[in-house]
């Protein structure tokens, strides 16, 4: 068993990425030096007896582990994303925004055999999700720090999926039919539905086709002994715009 790992009791659950040094927890301090020689499934135990399971780290605990620059898409939408647009695992990847790293990450993933070329204007947020991509082993993910338009001038290749979460996306519309190969799917993610509606309606002007515009909502449910119900919490995150370039 190698690093990272997640260890885990009940609701906590913490990313080691190196087995030296202590981990403060909620329940007690646990010596990280005592994980090696364990597996998954073993358990390690804080200076105080309580117990902690050793979970392998996967692509379920990106959005749970990683660490937070800009406001990160959601699972949710990112599901959507990767739904929608037949994402296949030999697919070339134009991500515009690429802030925390989250949904690049998830996309290099699952994408195994193809290239995530990822762009964020901010230097910060840069190196935070270069730290998040080194985390997850993920070595199919191209970053480069710079503007998305300017980046998108220089390339000389075709891509199967654009995904933008940048502020100036109605303008990178324009550009987009340069570099989507026909039948290559564009996505657009806003937090507002004023500029979401902009962005559908751009990309009506130039001719993309199979549009669709919707937001995902959760309810998270209270599970309890005499019954269930929803719980207060609804989650809107954002506005998904889909486009698809057929020639």
């Amino acid at each position: 068993m190698k690093p990272p790992v997640v260890l885990t009791r009940g609701k906590y659950s913490f990313l080691v990425d190196r087995f030296e040094g202590k981990l403060h927890t909620h329940h007690g301090i646990i010596n990280l030096e005592e994980l090696r020689g364990k597996d998954y499934g073993d358990e390690v135990r804080t200076h105080l007896g309580v117990k902690y399971r050793i979970a392998p780290f996967n692509p379920a605990d990106f959005f749970r582990h990683f660490k937070r620059g800009a406001t990160p898409i959601m699972p949710k939408d990112i599901g959507a994303i990767i739904a929608y647009t037949g994402l296949s695992p030999d697919s070339l990847i134009f991500d515009a925004g690429t802030g925390s790293g989250i949904l690049a990450a998830y996309l290099a993933y699952f994408n195994k055999y193809g290239e995530v070329v990822t762009v964020e204007k901010r230097p910060d947020f840069a190196k935070i999700a270069r730290e998040n991509f080194r985390t997850a082993g993920l070595k199919n993910i191209h970053q480069i720090v710079g503007d998305a338009l300017a980046v998108a001038d220089s390339l000389k290749v075709e891509f199967d999926l654009i995904t933008l979460d940048m502020k100036d996306d109605v303008a990178f519309i324009r550009k987009a039919k340069e570099i989507l190969k026909p039948g290559g799917h564009i996505v657009v993610y806003n937090p507002y539905i004023e500029a979401a509606r902009e962005v559908y309606l751009e990309m009506e002007r130039r001719g993309f086709k199979e549009l669709e515009a919707f937001e995902l909502l959760r309810v998270d449910l209270d599970i309890k002994r005499v019954g269930t119900r929803t719980s207060t919490k609804v989650w809107h995150t954002g506005y998904l715009v889909f486009g698809r370039y057929l020639g």
